[in-house]
Order: C-alpha cells, then structure tokens, then sequence
C-alpha cells in the first residue's frame, strides 16, 4: 500500500507534533530493537495514521492532546505491517528508499515489525497518562487488536489467491478487510477515545471501509497507469497477485486472452519484466484501468456518504476532503 495524499493546510501542525513525539521516542542515535524501528518511521510518508486517528476523535467530540499517543501508535502498527509486507512481496524499496529487510537483512527486519507492533500497544496505553477514561482505552485496544486480526486474516486470503484469477467480488471483500481495515484500525481508535456513540462508529467504519478499497485500487492502478507507488510497478505481476485492473481486463477479454493473464500471472518460468509488459498491454486493450478508476470512483462516494452520520464539523469536512473526486485517482 502506498499513502493517500492528505489535506496539507491544517495539518502541517499535526504533522510536526507528532514528529517530534517520534523524534523524540527514537531519537538518531538508537541501536538495536530501536535502531530498526527509527528506520521504518523516519523519514516520515504522509502519516495517514495519526491524521485519521487525530480527526476522527475530533469530529466526535475528543481531544488532540488525549489522542496523540494513539497517532504514534497507529504510525507504529502500520509502519510494522508495512515492513513484513515488503519481506511477503520480495520488494527492496518501501517510501522511496530501500526497504529494512534490504538494509538490515530478513530477520532483523521481520523482528523489528513485531517491535513496532509493541511500541504500537505500548503507546496506546499511554492515552490513559494523557487524559482518556481507563474504559475508552481498553476499548481501543480492542479496536486495534482486531483491525490486526482482520487484516491477518485477508492478508491470508491475498496470499491464497496468488498465482491464478479470482472473482472480482472476492477480490473485492479481501481488500475491504485488508486495506479497509487498515483504516478502520485508525479511526476506531481515534473516534473511541473520542468517546464516539455507536451511530458514529457506524458511520466511521463505513467510511474507512470504501475509503479504504478505493485507496486500494488506486494502488492497484499505479502500476499500470504511469505513476509510480513507492515500489516495484512489477511487484504485483511478479509475486501473481491479481489486482482489480487485471481482473476487470480479464473479466473483459475473449478466451484467447483470458487464458494468456491466467499464463503471466501462474508462469513464473517467464521473466518479470516481459510478463509485467505482457500484462500491462492486456490490462490497456480490455479497459481495465479505466474500469478499475470507475470502481474506485463508487467506493469514495460510498465514504462520503457514510460521514453524513457524522455532526457537521470542520473535522467531518477534513475527513470528507479525502473523497474529493481526484484526491485519489
């Protein structure tokens, strides 16, 4: 996954609060454990994390200061997913730089995921010394642990439908229970110790479902529509993933041609390079990016929809800017 670009006006500030609040926790001079853990958050993506987690609770009620815990917590959980994701998918270049498990070597890095994990729990729990009730922070606790269990659970999923095509439905689920939440991990948290009712956790869950299949597809998209995710345009082609623009184009084409995505998708004898040009050439003749930009179009409106559960507040509206046509794809 790469990050959806953030509203920037407001959020300079929140962005450099909690920069410092890492900074600060993992200061350049770390070793060990730490030294791996600095290396994922810093330098720092577009910390869509902390900037949901922020204005979720905002937009219910809540209080920055009481959330900021939670925004590094969540940065941490998501930088950790982020680094054994690029060890599953062989990628060597995460953010624009090398990925850890490049630099540091496979165990090191898969080790320093699972401490970003704990970093992640252990400073969730400090929202109770920052001023939440002891009962909201059990309670995003739990958020947090089964936003994890269910993307575990579709990362499973996505590992099983390699190498062969899937219905787009099933695709579909899986990214709304991986990439989907992924999100839900972020506002729940926040909208939680934000002491959001049930109406607005609905509502939130809702939007970071669709808002999250959307941001999926738009990576899906990058490696075949000219810009680039951060990684690898060969990745998904290389490890047999088939994405939603594959799908749709082999939804779309004759016989012939659905047996030949099937090839490039099982064929690992063929080298990446020609089957990522053989695949992109079906995925542009049988429309499927433009069929994959129209799906991703029904997705953010979906999201936008769901925030209108929410009170009016310059919050919702931050939360709904992420559904402007364009900010995605």
């Amino acid at each position: 996954m790469t990050d959806i670009d953030v509203p920037q006006v407001a959020d300079r500030e929140l962005a450099a609060i909690v920069g410092a609040e890492v900074e600060g926790r993992w200061p350049d001079d770390v070793s060990g454990l730490d030294e791996i853990v600095r290396y994922g958050l810093v330098p720092f993506g577009k910390m869509m994390g902390p900037w949901l987690v922020t204005h979720s609770s905002l937009a219910v009620g809540g209080d920055r200061a009481t959330v900021l815990p939670a925004a590094v917590a969540v940065e941490c959980v998501q930088v950790g997913a982020m680094m054994h994701d690029d060890i599953i998918d062989l990628d060597g270049e995460r953010r624009s730089k090398p990925a850890a498990h490049t630099v540091f070597g496979q165990p090191t890095a898969i080790v320093g995921g699972d401490g970003l994990f704990f970093h992640g729990f252990a400073a969730l729990a400090e929202c109770q010394e920052a001023g939440a009730p002891a009962e909201r922070v059990a309670q995003a606790l739990v958020v947090l642990s089964r936003a994890g269990l269910r993307i575990g659970d579709a990362a499973i999923r996505e590992i099983r439908m390699s190498r062969e095509v899937c219905s787009v439905d099933d695709y579909l689920g899986m990214i709304a229970d991986k990439s989907g939440a992924l999100l839900w991990m972020a506002c729940g948290v926040g909208a939680t110790l934000g002491g959001a009712d049930d109406t607005e956790l609905e509502a939130l869950s809702q939007y970071s479902d669709q808002l999250g299949v959307a941001y999926q597809i738009r990576d899906d998209l990058m490696a075949y529509d000219g810009t680039r995710a951060g990684k690898p345009n060969v990745s998904d082609v290389r490890n047999g993933r088939p994405t939603l623009p594959v799908l749709l184009a082999h939804e779309r084409a004759p016989a012939a041609q659905r047996q030949h995505i099937e090839q490039l998708l099982a064929d690992t004898a063929i080298p990446v390079e020609e089957r990522y040009e053989a695949m992109a050439g079906l995925v542009h003749a049988y429309d499927g990016v433009s069929a994959a930009r129209e799906a991703s179009h029904r997705h953010v409106e979906l999201a936008a929809k769901a925030l209108e559960n929410l009170p009016p507040s310059v919050h919702r509206d931050a939360l709904a800017d992420l559904t402007v046509p364009g900010r995605l794809v």
